[in-house]
């Protein structure tokens, strides 16, 4: 289990972070399979990955996205990939059916109700190799801080996020606010 935090200076910032992650997750492996999250907190990171990619070009011809929540993911059409590797479902059923491979990187953000990904069952989500776990604001502050204190026997989903063997958690400022000064200071990162 490695929980990993990141913290920038601004949500600009962690966004052009997470998607660099993303990008260079497709170019070492672009077999991937992608859970994303289209909440519209994700919306600017998405669009980056994808300015990224038209820019340094990769190949996509076999990764597969997969909407976790309706709507969000249109996007990614401008990479002209075909229908069939955008599953636009959002629900944990259409994961489940589709997915008979392990999804490589599952991207959630973490909402003021200290919530990640699907409504019901995140179960396929968590197997991900990878969780990549964004919040932003001052709204997000109490569910950052409850993240990081979260039990690791509880069943929460924090609990399993923090149980997860690799996660990576992307955060501006704003959203660490409720985090002790010494952890600020120690997962506080420059990006450029």
């Amino acid at each position: 289990m490695a929980m990993n935090f990141k913290i920038f200076e601004s949500k600009e910032v962690a966004d052009l972070f997470l998607a660099d992650l993303l990008r260079k997750q497709i170019h070492n492996n672009p077999e991937s399979i992608l859970a994303l999250d289209t909440n519209v907190e994700l919306s600017r990171s998405y669009e980056k990955l994808v300015g990224e990619l038209r820019n340094h070009p990769a190949d996509l011809s076999e990764i597969q996205l997969y909407a976790v929540g309706k709507d969000g993911l249109e996007v990614f059409k401008k990479l002209d990939l075909p229908s069939s590797q955008i599953d636009e479902g959002g629900t944990a059923d259409d994961l489940d059916s589709k997915g008979k491979k392990k999804v490589n990187v599952a991207v959630l953000n973490l909402n003021d109700n200290k919530k990640v990904g699907f409504n019901n069952d995140n179960e396929d989500l968590f197997k991900a190799k990878e969780l990549f776990v964004y919040a932003s604001g001052s709204n997000s502050s109490d569910a950052v801080r409850a993240l990081y204190e979260a039990a690791l026997d509880g069943g929460s989903s924090l609990s399993e996020i923090k149980n997860h063997r690799m996660v990576t958690v992307v955060i501006d400022i704003d959203a660490a606010a409720d985090l002790d000064s010494d952890i600020v200071d120690y997962y506080t990162y420059k990006f450029a």
